[in-house]
């Protein structure tokens, strides 16, 4: 089995110090792919991260953040080999949402500063409706069967909570397993997520009722997004008046 980590970063000091520093180099079965974005040359993730997947030689696809520290010395090989052992189709993340349950399901912590403390503790897998994108892996053929969706997602959100309803969809499994890691930030939530939503709601409507993802948990109907749009566009801007006074 060979490993294949792909990495888009636009902060190479975050890239070599959080992610790469928490990984064995050393160990011949992973492979590093890092795109550099530093001078804006991508203008979506999925674009980026077809564009290093095309580049992976590995049997197993690791797609991580840049901000991203493994709190285990082997969990990323165990991680890789529960992968391998799932059938093709199945998606495996580090953290993820599951309907019906209010907090986010895995073993990590995220902030500025790294917290021993656990936010929702697991031992196994654990199925769920989609996985976080700051750490997730799939078999090479997972991917090569769907790759990131660049015109549903042509901007930095939502590309794996795309590919995990396409999966869904296809009735292949979406799992979180238990390897401990820190992310060095919480994400943002801007207008351009807010329309992805829509875009996969639009898209995914005759499927599923619900897309519940680690920010958002959102009803795929017509009338539901929109008003969710205009209450988040209404308090956003209610905000910023507030900051600006």
């Amino acid at each position: 089995m060979k490993i294949s980590i792909i990495c888009v970063y636009n902060c190479e000091e975050n890239y070599q110090n959080q992610l790469l520093s928490s990984i064995s180099l050393s160990n011949s079965e992973i492979e590093i792919i890092g795109i550099n974005n530093c001078k804006n040359k991508f203008s979506s993730a999925a674009n980026a991260l077809n564009v290093g997947a095309k580049q992976a030689t590995g049997d197993i696809y690791i797609f991580a953040h840049q901000d991203v520290s493994i709190k285990e010395k082997d969990g990323l090989l165990k991680f890789s080999k529960t992968i391998q052992e799932l059938p093709t189709g199945t998606i495996v993340g580090g953290a993820g949402a599951k309907e019906k349950v209010k907090v986010n399901i895995g073993n990590y912590t995220s902030g500025n500063e790294f917290n021993p403390e656990i936010i929702y503790n697991i031992n196994e897998l654990e199925e769920v409706s989609c996985i976080d994108e700051a750490l997730f892996g799939m078999k090479k053929e997972t991917f090569e069967s769907h790759s990131f969706d660049e015109r549903l997602c042509d901007n930095w959100h939502l590309y794996a909570v795309e590919m995990c309803l396409y999966q869904r969809k296809h009735r292949n499994k979406i799992y979180v397993y238990p390897i401990q890691f820190h992310h060095y930030s919480y994400g943002k939530i801007n207008k351009k997520y807010v329309l992805g939503l829509i875009k996969l709601s639009n898209n995914y409507r005759p499927y599923f009722k619900y897309i519940w993802t680690t920010c958002y948990k959102v009803s795929t109907s017509y009338i539901y997004l929109h008003l969710f749009s205009f209450i988040w566009s209404f308090y956003r801007k209610c905000k910023k008046i507030i900051k600006k006074q």
